[in-house]
Order: structure tokens, then C-alpha cells, then sequence
């Protein structure tokens, strides 16, 4: 009678190195959530397997006994694949794991204990064995770079540090942000990450005192290799702030903790040769006279110039945003918490007459320009941003500001010439305020106003008239 082979927990994996597999009792797979337990050796060499292989399957065995005994931590399971060889972002997703299953259990209890102690056996395991003796405190001495991952390993897990980027896409899924403000808080989020690697702070929620985001901010401002306007650094501020905002109300942060708080650098305004312009009347009648590569855009360019929209807006319209009365409807734009109807101009209405014939209520009135993903950054005007923008140059209007991207005229002079036209007409500054979806000045008018009528704001329209051409 032929007698069995002792098992040898030996199994070489694909990529030819060696692992240790011990089967778990069939009457304990639901308690352990395997069939297997499994751990690479870190070799290729059989004979190195054979050697290392004893530690492992000592501690498989005695995970199975404590198993039957009721006493086998989630953590110690979770972390069965742990070593220093993970790298960070392995690791800190297993803390995370670890963090979340021992805040599931009440703090003082055996449970929690149990599963605290497991914690704490990772973090030996991380840390690995110890490579020698300190001669002077007669101490282990561990790797450093293991012992440094053991230690943050242990600091998530514990709950004392919570990585940056850890809640951050599920502050994106819940804020109301345009997918391009949410470009800019990934940006904002980078630049203080490039940051804390540079002065080798920890990349985590609670290193971030109020002194370290001064010390970020100054050396944003101060840097000549990637210099940012003081208008971009404040929108990376604001992005910042209203993030900490988010972790105070979801407990990440103690209240009114935000390092953020006052923190702004002062608005530089523009000198006067620099301040963006709305278009002359001569440079209206240029563009109205040529012919762009994109037919649409003389009709978007109408449109923006006797209503004052802005682009998006415009381009976003549906055949449904054109009412019956007379009416567009345009989506809110920046601080406009609503949608806003704006009277038709009576040199507008052969244009929309065409723009809506034949269109359904939820087709597009410039399908030019499709929608864009959610998730993308683009905002869906940007091929006619760009159109525009060459066909301008094109035809010869153009006013560069030395040092700066932005030319002082673009799309955006649309509504700058409607504004103008309108208040040159002797318009009311509120009424032309609320046609063009600026927030009223006015305390008064802010707060009590219930809205112009439909007569105060066609007159307002009605009073701007395109240059002879």
C-alpha cells in the first residue's frame, strides 16, 4: 500500500516565481472567504521557495486555527497578499479596506480589538524581519524604506492620516461643478501634491496646516519655471477651500478647520491698456461683412451680439428654448441660478424663424457643435471658441496684450457691444443687468426684485441696433 506525499504548498505562478498555497477546510471557507490561502515568496529559485516556505505556512496553519476558534481577524485575511514589495497605492488601498472595516465595528469592543491587533500584524509583516542589531539600544533595525511603509501602512489603516486624493472623486461626484472646474480642482490638487513631494510633506488631509498652505500659496506665486497669475492661483484656492469645506461636513476634519480660510491673494486689476473691450462699430461691420469657414457662426455671432449671451449659452440652445412668444430661453450661465428668457430682437427673427424650421422640440440649433461627455473638461462651444477666434484674426481684428494669451477682444466683446449699445441707448443699468444675466448691484433690487416685465426688457433689447453695414 502505496503511501501519500506529504504536501509540499509549493505552486510556481505564471510570471515563474513561487508561492506558498495552503487549502482552507471546507467547513471554514464561509468564515475566511477562501478556498486558498495564498503568498508569493518574492523568488524564482525553487530551492530559495523550499527555504522560505516554513515561516509562511506556520502562519497559514495558525490563521486556520484561529479561524476555528473564532478569534481570525477580517484584517489579517485582507491583508494575506501584504509585503514591502506593494507599492504605495497597493498598500494605501488595502489600509483604506482596513480603515473602513474597523470603523464598521463599536471602538472597545473584542471585535475591535481583534481586528486593531490584526492591523497591527500587517504592519510588522510591511516592515518585514529585521536586518540587524543597533549596537548602542540593543533594537532590531529594520529596512528604512519598509519601515517608513509600514508606518504610513499603519497611520491609514489606524484612521490618523487620510490621503488627499482618497475622498476627492467622491467630492467630484457630488459637487455641481462643470466638468472644467472640476479640471481645475485636479489641477489645484497636482500643483499641492508637486508640492508636498518638493518640501517631503505627507500627501495627506491632516499634514496640511494652515502655515504649510500659506507656505504652498507664496511659493505658487513666487515660482519662475511655471509662473501663475494671481487670478489662476485664487481659483485653485477657491477649488481647494470648497474641498475642505465638503471633508468638514463629511467628518474627514473638525470643523471650521480649513487651512484655506482667508487665504486669497489680491486681485490684480488690469491697467487700461490691458482691460479687455467690447468691439467698435467698424470692426462689427468687418465681421458681419466676411464670411467665415463655418457658416453656423455668423448666426451664433448674431445672436450673441443682440442678446449679450455668452457663446456657451447660445450654442447650447434646443428647438425648444425658442418659445412661441417670442422668447430664448438660455441656460444659466456662472452665478445665474436659473434659466433666463430674453426677447427676440426684431433684426433676430428671420434668423431663428430658419434656425428652428423643420426641428424637433429637443434637436440641437447648432448641431455643429455636438455635446460633450460629461466627464470632459471641453466645454461644448470650444470649436466655435476656436472658429471664431481665426476668423477674427482672420479678418484683421486683432488687439494683443505684451505678456498675455488673450487677445483684449473676442467673443465675449459680443456682449461687451450689447452692454454698451444699450446703456449708450439710455437704458436702465438694471434692466440691462437682468437681460444679460448679471447679478443687480442694487441691495435693494437684489433682494425685492421680482422681475422686469416683458415690455421693460424688449424695449432694453430693442434699443440696440447693429451698425449700418
Amino acid at each position: 500500500m502505496s503511501r501519500s506525499r506529504a504536501p509540499t504548498y509549493l505552486e510556481k505562478m505564471n510570471n515563474g516565481g513561487w508561492r506558498v498555497t495552503v487549502p482552507v477546510p471546507r467547513e471554514l471557507v464561509k468564515t475566511i472567504g477562501k478556498t486558498r490561502l495564498k503568498r508569493s515568496l518574492e523568488t524564482h529559485s525553487q530551492a530559495e521557495a523550499e527555504r522560505k516556505k516554513h515561516a509562511v505556512v506556520a502562519e497559514f496553519l495558525a490563521m486556520i486555527q484561529a479561524a476555528r476558534e473564532g478569534r481570525l481577524p477580517k484584517a489579517t485575511v485582507a491583508g494575506i497578499a501584504a509585503a514591502p514589495s506593494m507599492s504605495d497605492r497597493e498598500l494605501t488601498s488595502l489600509a483604506l479596506d482596513l480603515r473602513s472595516n474597523l470603523q464598521s465595528q463599536d471602538e472597545g469592543t473584542d471585535d475591535f480589538e481583534l481586528e486593531k491587533e490584526g492591523i497591527f500584524q500587517l504592519a510588522e509583516r510591511i516592515r518585514g524581519p529585521e536586518i540587524g542589531i543597533d549596537e548602542e539600544t540593543d533594537r532590531p533595525v529594520f529596512d528604512p524604506h519598509s519601515e517608513k511603509k509600514a508606518g504610513q501602512f499603519l497611520r491609514v489603516a489606524l484612521g490618523k492620516e487620510t490621503p488627499v486624493r482618497e475622498p476627492l472623486d467622491l467630492f467630484h461626484a457630488q459637487v455641481k461643478w462643470s466638468p472644467r472646474t472640476k479640471s481645475d480642482s485636479g489641477r489645484a490638487i497636482n500643483a499641492l501634491e508637486d508640492w508636498c513631494k518638493d518640501k517631503r510633506v505627507p500627501f495627506v488631509i491632516e499634514a496640511i496646516t494652515r502655515k504649510r498652505a500659506g507656505q504652498f500659496i507664496g511659493d505658487l506665486a513666487a515660482n519662475p519655471d511655471r509662473p501663475l497669475t494671481n487670478r489662476t492661483i485664487n481659483k485653485y484656492l477657491s477649488c481647494l477651500s470648497q474641498f475642505w469645506f465638503w471633508l468638514e461636513k463629511r467628518g474627514y476634519v473638525e470643523l471650521d478647520s480649513s487651512p484655506w480660510s482667508r487665504q486669497s491673494l489680491p486681485k490684480v486689476q488690469p491697467k487700461e491698456d490691458e482691460k479687455e473691450r467690447p468691439f467698435t462699430d467698424d470692426e462689427m461691420v468687418k465681421l458681419f461683412s466676411g464670411q467665415p469657414n463655418q457658416p453656423y457662426l455668423k448666426d451664433v455671432m448674431l445672436i450673441g451680439a443682440l442678446t449679450g449671451a455668452r457663446i456657451d449659452a447660445i450654442i447650447s440652445l434646443k428647438r425648444k428654448d425658442i418659445t412661441e412668444d417670442g422668447n430664448i430661453r438660455f441656460k444659466p450661465q456662472k452665478r445665474e441660478k436659473a434659466s433666463r428668457l430674453v426677447p427676440i430682437h426684431s433684426a433676430l427673427k428671420s434668423t431663428m424663424e430658419r434656425l428652428v424650421e423643420g426641428k424637433q422640440p429637443d434637436d440641437d440649433l447648432f448641431p455643429e457643435c455636438p455635446p460633450v461627455a460629461a466627464d470632459k473638461p471641453q466645454e461644448r462651444s470650444m470649436p466655435a471658441v476656436k472658429a471664431f477666434t481665426y476668423y477674427r484674426r482672420a479678418s484683421g481684428i486683432v488687439d494683443p496684450v505684451e505678456g498675455k494669451r488673450r487677445d483684449r477682444v473676442n467673443f465675449h466683446s459680443f456682449r461687451r457691444w450689447f452692454i454698451t449699445k444699450a446703456l449708450q441707448a439710455g437704458q436702465p443699468e438694471l434692466v440691462v443687468q437682468i437681460v444679460v444675466g448679471h447679478k443687480p448691484q442694487s441691495v435693494a433690487a437684489g433682494v425685492y426684485l421680482g422681475g422686469l416685465t416683458v415690455e421693460q426688457m424688449r424695449e432694453c433689447i430693442e434699443a440696440v441696433k447693429m451698425p449700418p453695414m
